[in-house]
């Protein structure tokens, strides 16, 4: 090898460092001090020097994005001339500039763009989350389609270019959104009346409008729009019919796919001009008929409820129901004695309406529970224990082919002359009807006539509420007469029976007015009786204990 000869250099980028390191061999022996210059010429006619007596040295102020021509030249007195082969390098790339991110609705993701790089090799995008989620994409060319990014999301998208061993920083942060997710939480309020549905549903991050479907299982769907509100109505659905609503959420670039469906149907509206009257008495069943206008919306049938208590003893409760059917009317006996409501309920194959208003009232009510005849057939007294609801009785002579009224009185006895006991029957009546009649009439002495002057006595006062004032008539030796005083705002009076000596649970009885007849009670037993008035707040004191004795006999 001549003696001015360089052998092959080498050189190499210092990565973010804006540095190249440049290495040769050193010439032959017998030059004496040689000093060698390394010369870079850049890709935009920039240069760079180093100087060394040693094998290498290193060329500052790199720039990135440059591509490099490195030679290396030897000055001393015999090689001044001499220079090495060119060495081709290039820098690290530079951050790409120009991000520009493009949001694709159809792969669910974004295209991301940049200017090229003269020295990079590959590019790698990166997309960061709010929530966590980190994408990547590669590309050998100046763009990169992220795909299937999370609904409702914000990103941080950067971009790095890459050369050999040599990666750029990355570019500036770009944040753009991604399409928002379904809406969820669908609920749908139907209104019977003009056959529409308002669909409401929980905010989707992101989402500026809202459009709202509603498929029939078959004909054409309804559309509604909202924005900046999380609900929309539609108008036009067919009664009876059946609907898949789902809405989705657009951002103003990107819809989201529609949300999971909720079904729901046209169900018709509750049946208005409910009536309901009470027809004819069989036995201790009054029935009731009741009729209702008919519900516009194809295959309606219609349910009819009467629920109730029976003597006015709130446990003793009935529900009883018709059979689906699509007419508009329909009876069902009732007991005696009741108090009822009734409604009457629609529904097709798309649901049940609500049901509709309730009719209230009452059955006629039972015959008199217990009748007493006092006195002869000459002149007597008929005294009989109220009947629940009865507004009025009447005493009847049968003794004809047609029976003829001899008293009418909401009291609870009656004069009468001329009569026997078996001359006679008792009714009670209301506006819905008349009870039956008590045929079975107990006969008492003439001198145990009743005396009901204890009605117009004042009541007592206990703990600041008033008491009714008791009295109780032996009648015979299992029947006792209980009247009281009346009290103001009185609803119904309850009768405490306790028999002495006798463990276990009193007799409670509920009574709708001022008296009450106790029978088939034990001879020769002593029996208490309390009172206490039950008004609309709360029920009253009780009185203090009235105790008598049966005899084995009847009590003169």
């Amino acid at each position: 090898m001549a003696p001015c000869s360089l052998s092959s250099i080498t050189a190499f980028a210092q990565c973010h460092n804006s540095s190249i390191q440049v290495e040769w061999q050193r010439l032959s022996a017998g030059l004496r001090n040689p000093v060698y210059t390394a010369t870079a010429e850049g890709s935009d006619h920039s240069f760079l020097y180093c100087n060394s007596s040693s094998s290498s040295c290193v060329l500052q102020e790199a720039h990135c994005g440059l591509q490099y021509s490195v030679i290396v030249a030897p000055s001393s007195d015999k090689c001044s001339r001499l220079r090495s082969a060119p060495y081709r390098i290039s820098m690290e790339p530079c951050p790409p500039q120009d991000v520009v991110i493009n949001s694709s609705c159809e792969l669910r993701g974004a295209l991301v763009s940049w200017a090229a790089s003269t020295v990079a090799e590959a590019y790698r995008v990166t997309a960061a989350g709010a929530g966590g989620d980190v994408r990547t994409c590669n590309s050998t060319a100046a763009n990169c389609s992220l795909a299937d990014l999370s609904c409702g999301q914000t990103y941080a998208v950067s971009v790095v270019a890459s050369h050999q061993n040599c990666s750029s920083t990355p570019s500036q942060n770009i944040s753009f959104n991604t399409a928002p997710c379904q809406p969820s939480s669908l609920s749908v309020t139907l209104q019977c009346s003009n056959q529409s549905a308002e669909l409401s549903w929980a905010a989707a991050p992101g989402a500026v409008a809202y459009y709202g479907r509603a498929q029939p299982g078959n004909g054409t769907s309804l559309f509604c729009a909202a924005a900046g509100t999380s609900s929309c109505s539609f108008v036009g659905l067919q009664c009876g019919a059946e609907y898949n609503f789902s809405v989705q959420a657009s951002d103003g670039t990107c819809n989201s796919s529609f949300s999971a469906s909720l079904l729901d149907g046209a169900a018709p509206c509750p049946p208005d001009q409910l009536k309901v009257w009470m027809t004819t008495m069989q036995g201790l069943l009054h029935v009731l008929r009741a009729s209702w206008a008919q519900v516009s919306c194809p295959g309606t049938e219609y349910l009819l409820e009467v629920r109730g208590s029976i003597q006015g003893d709130l446990l003793s409760q009935f529900h009883l129901a018709s059979y689906w059917s699509s007419s508009t009317y329909f009876e069902m006996p009732l007991p005696c004695g009741s108090a009822y409501n009734a409604t009457v309920t629609s529904r097709s194959a798309a649901g049940t309406s609500s049901p509709s208003g309730a009719v209230t009232g009452t059955t006629a009510p039972c015959p008199p529970p217990y009748v007493s005849y006092h006195g002869d057939n000459s002149s007597a007294l008929v005294a009989w224990n109220a009947s629940v609801y009865a507004s009025m009785y009447t005493v009847y002579d049968v003794r004809a082919a047609v029976r003829l009224s001899v008293c009418s009185t909401p009291l609870l006895s009656c004069p009468v002359t001329d009569l026997n006991p078996g001359d006679l029957e008792v009714t009670a009546s209301n506006t819905a009807g008349e009870s039956p009649p008590t045929q079975n009439i107990t006969v008492l002495s003439a001198d145990r006539r009743r005396k009901r002057d204890v009605r117009d006595e004042e009541p007592q006062m206990a703990g600041g509420r008033l008491v009714p004032t008791v009295r109780v008539s032996v009648e015979t030796s299992t029947t006792l007469l209980v009247d009281w005083s009346s009290v103001p705002g009185a609803e119904t009076y309850t009768l405490v029976v306790r028999e002495q000596g006798v463990s276990g649970r009193p007799q409670v009885l509920t009574v709708y007015g001022e008296s009450s007849i106790l029978t088939d009670l034990r001879p020769a037993s002593t029996y208490c009786v309390s009172v206490s008035a039950w008004g609309p707040a709360a029920p009253g004191p009780y009185s203090q204990p009235v105790c008598v004795e049966l005899s084995p006999g009847v009590r003169m």
